[in-house]
């Protein structure tokens, strides 16, 4: 409920900030499109800040103008640049105490370093350095001895734990889960009348996912299309009458039951034969896609990687081999990537920072640069104890099929304090080409929108997880308050 206030505290101040207006002459119904012009200037400088309230004075003055289109599109961008600075919250003296106080043994020298550009995540707004939130975790994540201290602390090694036994075991056996997602809106934060749109996402068939059995969703009587468990991505489509829903929540859920199995490396590397490069699947997955950009830097890049290597399934593995031991695991602020429109791929390329999305994404990006059809998967690592949100990357190999890569989940190794490097390297080595049964996939492909498509309203257009949500006549930033109430629970049917 905290985004819902603060979301309606913001406005309030927009429209005691706009005063009273009144349209009798020209200049006062030129008013909004001199604020809307204002917050379009600000925002090419970087003023973020400045141009959210221009953004949302400017609809409230629409409003009054009775310019419902333009009333529209003065929130989106409003939307848009309230995500950009969403996860980057921290001043340099907020980050610096941030550090101090979770580092007590860093130095003063050594934070001021990390709060240096490139060793950091940060940007310029309004004239003032702003630091994502998750500064001190990344540099844990950056650091191996931070990170196996915490592992200690914790007396647990999350996901090495967990799945070193069956790597080393060799027997990983099929699993089946039941998958409960739900969501309550606030009725408040609706109008009284509209319609709100819903996606739901669900599991979706894949070789080491199946038996999908969709148990409930719910409101039932508000469901348009079928529920979708085939193709590039699971969905359920819904659309509710707002006059109809009369109680102080709206409950929207779906009920999945669905196999999951391993997928284990069986591939004879010197028999792997040519692609048909005139197809239209190669082409598909070689070309330049939102969250998989094939860029000139990324070209350059691949072939400093692969070299004069030809067999695909060895070039794959350099590149795996190039990712894990040059970018360390970061959390990246995803809000500012969506409302920005930057490639995933493109992030962790420029930056050097990358989590599972940026880090699969750029997989597929070096992958499809050196002629490997490559692609980034999204759901739901399932690992007992550690459930969330992930995304991995599968490669295409002639005969063989796709291929899955996880160099995330592979980086865990790094953090594990009660092994060998030995075991490690194994730890390591098995997600090329190789995955774990704990896994709810929903999309094969994050470049595959909903559908219907979701339209203007939805920034998160590469990450189906959580519901797209619309409601176009609410000013409230529904989609986000969806994500944030959104959660899917995972129990295994023994």
């Amino acid at each position: 409920m905290k985004i819902v206030q603060m979301t309606r505290m913001i406005l309030l101040i927009a429209v005691c900030t706009v005063g009273v207006s009144f349209f009798g002459g020209a200049d006062e119904i030129n008013a909004p499109n001199a604020l809307y012009l204002q917050a379009e200037d600000a925002f090419a400088k970087n003023q973020y800040e400045t141009a959210y309230y221009l953004f949302l004075n400017a609809s409230v003055d629409y409003a009054l103008a009775g310019d419902t289109e333009m009333k529209r599109n003065a929130i989106r961008r409003a939307k848009q640049v309230s995500w950009i600075l969403a996860e980057i919250t921290l001043n340099r003296t907020t980050a610096d105490e941030t550090i101090a106080t979770t580092f007590p043994a860093i130095s003063r020298t050594d934070r001021e370093e990390f709060l240096k550009p490139g060793n950091s995540i940060q940007i310029i707004s309004d004239g003032e350095t702003r630091y994502y939130e998750g500064i001190v975790r990344n540099i844990r994540f950056h650091n191996t001895t931070l990170s196996r201290e915490f592992s200690r602390s914790k007396n647990e090694s999350a996901f090495f734990d967990q799945l070193m036994p069956l790597i080393r075991s060799g027997e990983i056996e099929e699993h089946t889960f039941i998958a409960t997602g739900t969501m309550d809106l606030p009725r408040e934060v609706l109008p009284d009348t509209g319609t709100l749109k819903v996606w739901l996402p669900l599991p979706v068939e894949t070789d080491s996912q199946k038996n999908i059995t969709i148990l409930s969703v719910e409101p039932a009587e508000f469901v348009i299309s079928e529920p979708i468990t085939t193709g590039e991505m699971g969905q359920v489509y819904l659309e509710i009458p707002l006059e109809k829903m009369d109680k102080d929540l709206i409950t929207i859920s779906a009920k999945v039951k669905f196999t999951t199995s391993p997928k284990i490396d069986q591939i004879t590397v010197d028999s792997i034969g040519a692609y048909d490069t005139d197809s239209e699947f190669y082409k598909r997955y070689t070309r330049t896609q939102p969250s998989i950009n094939v860029s000139p830097g990324i070209r350059k890049k691949v072939e400093s990687i692969i070299g004069d290597e030809t067999n695909p399934y060895r070039k794959a593995s350099l590149i795996y081999d190039y990712i894990l031991t040059t970018f360390p695991y970061s959390n990246v602020p995803h809000t500012y990537i969506f409302a920005l429109d930057i490639a995933e791929s493109d992030y962790v390329h420029e930056t050097g920072f990358g989590d599972c999305g940026t880090q699969s994404a750029y997989f597929s990006a070096l992958c499809r640069a050196a002629g490997i059809p490559a692609r980034t998967c999204g759901g739901y690592q399932i690992v007992p104890g550690h459930a969330g949100p992930h995304f991995w990357a599968e490669y295409y190999l002639p005969e063989y099929g796709w291929q899955p890569v996880d160099v995330t989940v592979a980086e865990a190794g790094d953090w594990a304090y009660n092994t060998t490097e030995q075991e490690r390297d194994q730890y390591k080595h098995f997600f090329f080409s190789n995955l774990d049964p704990y896994r709810c996939t929903i999309q094969t492909d994050v470049d595959e929108p909903f559908i219907p498509e979701t339209g203007p309203d939805i920034l998160s257009t590469g990450v189906h997880q959580k519901p797209s949500v619309v409601c176009e006549n609410s000013d409230e930033d529904v989609e986000m308050i969806a994500m944030i109430l959104w959660s899917y629970t995972f129990e295994e049917e023994k």
